[in-house]
């Protein structure tokens, strides 16, 4: 029988031939199982769904994602509320202008530009690999600004080998940088200083520096090609010519002491650079306050004084006129008293020449919002004025980003009729999905965070033209649409207001009621926030104030605020307002109230709502993804139990199949012997 029944034992499988009863049992037995795969299919089914709707929410995720980055490059005043600068002759300055700049126009002259000092060695060296120091070893000292060097040579250390050590000390910290030229009749040494402007000035202390090296690179053996000095502007015709010259003054203050105490009873140096020379006092174990003056007068060239104050010793430098006379205390290891450190002195009036000055060519602090490129001397117009068309592009932006984002939630749960026949999406009545939906819109349609409907003209960015389509069957229904003669209008009227709505970054304001009147408050003002921890909102403030002038009780937001001086500052654990401080103007005996916004744009507004909704542990997109692939891993575990029980089934089916086809064999067998022996007995036909 073995020989009509083929059996493969393969991870036990059995296959039929047919050759024992000539029966497609294979067939029979596929076609059972794939009856039995009807479930295991609609499992497959579902997961796959599932996994689209995963795949559905991660292209949203990205989408969001997508528009936080375009919100987020124009949630500040200044990257939204694009000003324009003119200059009528670029060839002297160019300028830019943040959010804060006035539309005006200004006259600008500039008389100078801010330089670094540059020296060349006088001595000149056949080879970049000449030797410095004629064989001997020695220290190369020098000051710049505030800052002294040393550079230790060996010697062999040759020109360039020179140069590097310069640039690599540590304590040079490239302040100044060294260099090897070839002008043609030989190598030089290059020094320069990095930093521009007056009293950056590099200078060699000859005190300090070796006499082996001296000879080639003493203060006298430097010219200096390009002196350290400031940018020197006029504007709006000020200073008027001749402009007047001022003086550098210092001023330190040391607390207790007296004009007749010892400045240190272990002696020490003081160290100081003026009007191109080092100048090193030195202070005896005995010397005064008073002596310290009178030895700087004395040696210097400026006047030091000494007078007693009620706060202590008062020790003030002054220079003669002009920007070429600063005077720059020489820290640590120069200055070796710590009193005179350069950290305890404040300027109290700088050196100039009598014009606007400053150590660096962009100036950003004399036109409001305006930062200067000086480039060359000479006379230009900066005029200011808002730039509408970078604005409206930045509206635009906006509108057409979140459209991009409402329109794919649109399109994923959209239910589509065609005659009688109605069909949904992929995620049509998703709960999770309509609930994004929903806070989206809500920031887009309800007042800015931290605005109020008495104090702010603009609150909302329906008041400036930009609403939702509500036309049902329009091909834009439910995304926002922008009125560009609206958003115009209010853009010309009061751009700082626009500006504020889409990109107040924690603008601050307060209000009171007055006489049924909301008006700005009186009593008290906005102070500080801490940023990070202090949220933006409209908080509630009170405080009360005894008949002694002091505050006695105050609260921000409904929780007790504590107390410092004229100041109150937000507390408590759930505090949104925590970290503010107000200051308080009124301290008349009475009870005050009113409030304080804090004011977010609309852009920061949604930017954070999708950082919350796209957080990879706590989102809401994260966790619909996560409830879904426990869905899917659920399934999963669904056919992995079919398979296994198809497995068995198959199995089962395919031994009794087998012990079929050996029976039925066995009969047939059976069979062709009677047949024969019926045809062996007499009388038979055959």
């Amino acid at each position: 029988m073995a020989d009509d029944l083929t059996t493969t034992l393969t991870s036990g499988a059995i296959r039929f031939t047919g050759l024992g009863s000539g029966t497609d049992f294979e067939s029979m037995v596929d076609k059972l199982i794939e009856v039995e795969k009807t479930h295991t299919k609609r499992l497959e089914s579902w997961r796959a769904q599932w996994d689209a709707k995963s795949e559905s929410f991660d292209s949203l995720s990205a989408s969001l994602l997508s528009l936080k980055t375009t919100l987020d490059s124009m949630n500040t005043p200044d990257e939204f509320l694009v000003k324009q600068v003119a200059s009528s002759n670029p060839l002297a300055l160019t300028a830019t202008a943040g959010s804060a700049a006035e539309e005006s126009s200004h006259q600008i002259d500039v008389v100078s530009l801010a330089t670094n000092d540059m020296h060349m060695g006088a001595v000149i060296f056949s080879s970049p690999d000449d030797t410095i120091s004629g064989g001997a070893s020695g220290t190369f000292a020098f000051t710049v600004g505030s800052r002294q060097i040393s550079v230790d040579v060996t010697s062999t250390t040759t020109l360039s080998q020179f140069a590097s050590l310069i640039n690599s000390d540590p304590d040079n910290r490239n302040s100044v940088r060294a260099s090897v030229i070839n002008d043609g009749s030989g190598y030089r040494l290059q020094i320069r200083s990095m930093d521009l402007g007056a009293g950056n000035d590099f200078i060699v202390d000859d005190a300090l520096t070796s006499p082996s090296l001296l000879a080639n690179f003493g203060k006298n053996q430097f010219i200096e090609t390009q002196n350290a000095s400031n940018a020197q502007l006029r504007v709006d015709g000020f200073p008027v010519i001749p402009p007047i010259q001022t003086a550098d003054i210092l001023k330190t203050t040391v607390a207790g002491a007296a004009s007749t105490d010892v400045v240190s009873a272990s002696g020490g140096t003081f160290k100081f650079a003026y009007a191109g020379s080092i100048h090193s006092i030195t202070v005896s174990t005995t010397d005064t306050w008073a002596d310290l003056a009178t030895n700087i007068s004395a040696a210097a060239g400026i006047t030091a004084s000494a007078a007693d104050t009620a706060e202590g010793l008062e020790l003030t430098l002054t220079g003669a006129p002009g920007s070429n006379n600063q005077i720059s205390i020489i820290n640590a290891p120069g200055t070796s008293i710590e009193n005179l450190q350069g950290r305890h002195f404040s300027q109290v009036q700088g050196a100039t020449d009598g014009y606007i000055e400053r150590s660096s060519n962009a100036v950003s602090d004399v036109i409001p919002g305006v930062t200067m490129n000086l480039t060359s001397t000479g006379s230009s117009t900066l005029t200011t004025s808002l730039d509408p068309e970078s604005v409206t592009s930045n509206v635009q932006t906006f509108v057409e980003s979140v459209n991009a984002v409402l329109q794919q939630i649109k399109e994923q749960t959209q239910v589509k009729t065609v005659g009688a026949n109605v069909s949904g999406s992929l995620l049509t009545g998703n709960y999770g999905l309509q609930m994004i939906q929903q806070k989206i819109k809500n920031i887009l349609a309800e007042k800015g965070v931290g605005f109020d409907y008495d104090m702010d003209p603009l609150i909302s960015l329906g008041s400036i033209g930009i609403t939702t389509d509500t036309s049902e069957g329009s091909p834009t229904f439910g995304l926002l649409k922008l009125d560009q003669s609206a958003f115009s209008s209010a853009l010309t009227s009061n751009p700082d207001a626009v500006a504020r709505l889409f990109s107040a970054d924690y603008y601050p304001s307060t209000k009171e009621v007055v006489n049924g009147q909301a008006v700005e408050s009186s009593n008290f003002k906005f102070d500080s926030y801490v940023k990070g921890i202090t949220g933006a909102g409209d908080f509630s403030v009170s405080y009360t104030v005894d008949a002694g002038g002091n505050i006695t009780a105050a609260s921000i937001n409904g929780y007790a605020a504590s107390i410092d001086g004229n100041k109150i500052v937000a507390a408590g654990d759930g505090n949104s307002a925590r970290g503010l401080a107000v200051e308080i103007l009124n301290l008349t005996a009475g009870s005050y109230s009113g409030q304080v916004q804090i004011k977010s744009g609309k852009a920061e507004e949604l930017s954070q709502e999708i950082k919350k909704l796209t957080d990879p542990l706590t989102g809401t997109l994260e966790i619909l993804k996560d409830n879904y692939q426990d869905i899917m891993d659920s399934i999963d575990d669904k056919i992995a139990y079919e398979e296994r029980r198809l497995a068995l089934l198959e199995r089962t089916l395919r031994l009794r199949f087998a012990n079929l086809e050996a029976v039925l064999g066995n009969y047939d067998n059976i069979s062709s012997q009677l047949s024969s022996q019926i045809k062996s007995l007499p009388g038979s036909s055959s």
